[in-house]
């Protein structure tokens, strides 16, 4: 059951990633794609494909990462449902409002092909939607989920929910969602559109577009990685006492992940350094989505076993809620 309940938030740390960010990539793109010349037809047309490709797989992201949350949220587990129950009804048909309404922004963004303007503000509004409101309230239910006395507050409207976000372990979490969410969009996007950075100073005004589209994704996703390592480090001190020494050695699961995601990262940070200068063939951005993954992966594993570990440590006789 934890393997499985790993890899699914795995799953829906990525599609939410995606979901997240992707829709500002294309947006940007349409907008490269509106101010060429008439007679770049062939640029205009690569550019505006991998808008569309980026500004789709964002509905599709949304869509599974939403469908993957809801089976989390109503897997069963006593812990889950312990704390689902003390939010107010109305917590959850807001949630769903949410999501519908970024769907369809995102559902217009992709068919407005010709107002980038509009894209903008629909694709802003989406992205600011979702990282605004899902990674606290998550953050917030994994939480209580994991230990019922996390706070002492029994009902959370929306004015308890609001302090609970001010949390540091809330704060730093949804810190490195954000950035997160940076790295993985911009690098899910370059592989979409099918973009490669060259290097030759002979390469066609196409393959130069490419090459300069694809080095500023890259190196936006780079700063985003990068800036991991002192969130990364906040979060860790932000945790309880327990989960810290958890990831320090005393839980074996929770230090391999901790120590292989960032092993991993610095390969991601690499590939994406590779991406960021140039010389780099599609092969380089297929290792780095596939790095970034297991990275996603081993830190969900690391979060998932530190909450059970804290809560083993200060009741090691009592079952665990998250079972």
């Amino acid at each position: 059951m934890q393997a499985l309940t790993t890899l699914l938030l795995a799953v829906h740390l990525l599609a939410m990633n995606i979901a997240s960010t992707a829709p500002l990539a294309g947006a940007w793109l349409r907008r490269r794609s509106l101010r060429l010349p008439n007679d770049e037809g062939e640029r205009r047309e690569r550019l505006e494909r991998g808008a569309r490709r980026a500004l789709a797989a964002s509905i599709g992201a949304l869509a599974i990462g939403a469908i993957v949350g809801g089976a989390m949220l109503l897997a069963p587990s006593a812990g889950m449902r312990a704390a689902l129950a003390r939010f107010p009804e109305n917590t959850y048909w807001f949630a769903g409002a949410e999501i519908l309404v970024s769907l369809g922004s995102l559902g217009a963004a992709w068919k407005l092909t010709r107002w980038p303007k509009t894209t903008w503000f629909l694709a802003l509004f989406a992205t600011s939607n979702l990282v605004y409101h899902f990674p606290p309230l998550m953050g917030v239910i994994g939480e209580l989920a994991a230990d019922a006395d996390w706070t002492d507050v029994e009902v959370i409207d929306r004015d308890a929910l609001l302090k609970l976000w001010g949390r540091p372990e809330i704060l730093s979490l949804w810190a490195h969602f954000a950035l997160a969410s940076v790295a993985v969009g911009c690098t899910a996007v370059i592989a979409l559109a099918g973009m490669r950075a060259v290097d030759t100073a002979e390469a066609s005004s196409t393959a130069a577009d490419e090459d300069l589209t694809t080095r500023r994704l890259a190196a936006w996703a780079l700063g985003a990685t990068a800036l991991q390592i002192p969130v990364g480090i906040w979060l860790l001190l932000a945790s309880d006492e327990a989960a810290q020494q958890s990831m320090m050695g005393e839980n074996w699961l929770a230090t391999v992940g901790l120590a292989g995601g960032v092993w991993v990262a610095l390969g991601v940070m690499q590939s994406l350094a590779a991406l960021a200068w140039g010389g780099s063939d599609r092969r380089q951005t297929y290792r780095t989505c596939v790095l970034l993954a297991l990275t996603v992966l081993l830190m969900s594993m690391t979060l998932r076993t530190s909450r059970r570990a804290g809560v083993e440590l200060v009741a090691p006789n009592a079952p665990a809620l998250n079972e």
